[in-house]
């Protein structure tokens, strides 16, 4: 029986309906979460990809991404022994996409973001781990489970940030130390609260002081609220 990652992996139809069910708004935003899957795994991400990252969080640069993806062009080039260099070729369609979404004159081709599910699925071979695997297939299929998200840009956005403070909380608040032992889903209730304090327009150190509350009376460790601040700017930041 052909697997669901399998088909991702080599029709590129279902790469086309992936990337169609998403409202043009998402697009560059749901490629730089998929792309951001990697970030774990790749040592000292070059800067070209890291302004593109930029680029991306802010709809009023996606114009930038034309020129962004001639940067990560000349990086391919010169350095010629990159590895995995199919990251690279996965960067592309990501810068692509997200000049397509501005709806600048002179596109890359309309079909760019259909080779973005079967891409990011291969790349993960390079790193043989599993985790990343199953990361990079949850991102890829994140609006596909729900067919609302195509007419409802608000649900969209407001899904996307939800999934961004998850990974953040995940990734990088950690306050327990385990996001390379333990399921995914140590953290997944506290999202909630704190994707409500963002859409309730909280600051800083409203968000900040929740973390904290969290590690010290929730878990019962030493976090300390400076390190709250630093997590908080970027929720803020996804948002």
């Amino acid at each position: 029986m052909v697997t669901e990652q399998y088909d991702i992996k080599t029709n590129i139809k279902i790469g086309q309906q992936i990337f169609e069910n998403l409202p043009n708004d998402i697009r560059p935003s749901w490629a730089g979460l998929v792309l951001s899957r990697f970030d774990h795994y790749i040592k000292n991400i070059p800067n070209s990809i890291s302004e593109l990252y930029q680029i991306i969080d802010d709809k009023d640069r996606w114009k930038d991404a034309h020129e962004q993806f001639t940067k990560i062009r000349v990086f391919g080039l010169e350095n010629k022994n990159y590895e995995p260099e199919i990251y690279l070729r996965l960067v592309e369609l990501v810068a692509k996409v997200t000049y397509n979404a501005s709806g600048q004159s002179a596109p890359f081709d309309s079909n760019s973001g259909h080779y973005i599910a079967s891409l990011a699925l291969k790349a993960t071979e390079y790193f043989e781990d599993n985790r990343l695997e199953e990361e990079v297939k949850s991102a890829l299929l994140l609006f596909s489970r729900n067919k609302k998200f195509k007419d409802n840009l608000t649900t969209a956005k407001d899904f996307l940030v939800y999934k961004k403070i998850d990974d953040i909380l995940w990734f990088d608040w950690d306050p327990i130390g385990i996001n390379d032992l333990a399921p995914r889903d140590e953290y997944k209730s506290y999202v909630p609260e704190i994707f409500g304090l963002v859409k309730s327009n909280a600051d800083r150190q409203e968000i900040a002081k929740r973390l904290h509350k969290f590690e010290t009376e929730n878990m019962e460790m030493s976090g300390t609220l400076e390190n709250c601040l630093t997590i908080a700017d970027k929720i803020l930041k996804a948002h």
